[in-house]
């Protein structure tokens, strides 16, 4: 990890630029979000749309333009996005395949004191239960810009996650490589495995370092693609670890937790899970501090959590 520090959304916004560049193609539509987009507006104002507030109508606009060969992204809000606009996302763009990438911001605790209608907690689990889009959390603002070039590469839907404009600390290069459907071993060990999305990764990376000072290896794994999972590295590291915990700023239910839980209960169904992550609760008002405790997300909760699991106790979460 480096000292730098930067937001997903400025790094974000920095690649679309570079795609609209690079393909005349790429067009925004903004629902009174088009902040999120930087300078694309200012170099392409021919290729830039805003229908005000309205996802809804943002997200069917996309859908005609990508039907005449446009490739349209659209930004918002993710709890705006994929709530607010669900039936136009299944029926408008996924049920046709159509080729428009999806951009929900301030996911996580990143909306902090706007409280449980800004947090997005649940958005991973509506486009999941959505068939045939690709869903990706960066970990970071550097993985969060070469993961919007990708997206430009694949043909079809895609929802991606990104946090607010606060500044977060940088864990990769910029010009690291990404791959859909492709997970990265940060760390290895024998003792057990962390799966972590988004901007868990940074405090499960933290935690597997103070694991390692009391003795515990583990192997740390950055899945930025939830869906679809990296299944050929999931059974390659869990037939020689068995003890497994994702971490996620989600619910437990419907994001990548769930995700690695339903594929290993067909695959591997020995394996012990701990899932890590915001448990049938909505989020509430508070920094991203106070919030990543309360919900036992924090590097020292996520190290009590697992400590715990390890010793096959069940007072797991955040600290008393």
């Amino acid at each position: 990890m480096s000292e730098l520090k930067k937001s997903t959304r400025t790094s974000f916004a920095e690649a679309i630029v570079e795609v609209g560049e690079e393909n005349p193609d790429v067009v925004t539509v903004a629902a009174d979000s088009a902040s999120r987009y930087g300078d694309f507006i200012k170099k392409f104002p021919e290729r830039s749309f805003n229908v005000g507030i309205a996802e809804q109508t943002m997200v069917s606009v996309a859908a005609g333009m990508a039907l005449c060969g446009k490739i349209p992204v659209v930004t918002s809000y993710a709890n705006f996005l994929a709530f607010r606009a669900a039936e136009q996302i299944r029926v408008d763009v996924a049920g046709s395949k159509l080729n428009v990438k999806l951009i929900g911001t301030d996911t996580g605790f990143s909306s902090a004191w706007l409280g449980f209608t800004h947090l997005a907690l649940e958005d991973i689990g509506v486009i999941r239960a959505i068939p045939g889009i690709v869903i990706i959390d960066p970990a970071d603002a550097a993985e969060a810009y070469t993961a919007t070039k990708a997206i430009f590469e694949y043909n079809g839907p895609v929802y991606m996650r990104l946090r607010g404009r606060k500044e977060e600390p940088v864990i990769f290069n910029k010009k690291k490589d990404f791959k859909i459907g492709k997970g990265e071993v940060m760390k290895e060990g024998k003792d057990a495995l962390i799966i972590a999305c988004g901007n868990a990764v940074y405090d499960s990376l933290k935690a597997s370092e103070v694991l390692q000072s009391r003795g515990i290896k583990v192997t740390l794994v950055n899945m930025p693609t939830v869906r679809p999972l990296d299944e050929d590295l999931l059974l390659e590291l869990t037939s020689l670890i068995d003890n497994i915990i994702t971490v996620e700023h989600h619910n437990t239910t419907g994001g990548l937790g769930s995700a690695v839980a339903e594929f290993l209960t067909e695959k591997r169904p020995q394996i012990r899970q701990l899932r890590l992550g915001v448990k049938d609760r909505f989020g509430t008002a508070g920094s991203e501090d106070m919030l990543k405790r309360e919900f036992g997300l924090d590097t020292e909760s996520i190290v009590i959590s697992i400590e715990n699991f390890l010793k096959n106790k069940t007072d797991l979460g955040r600290k008393k």
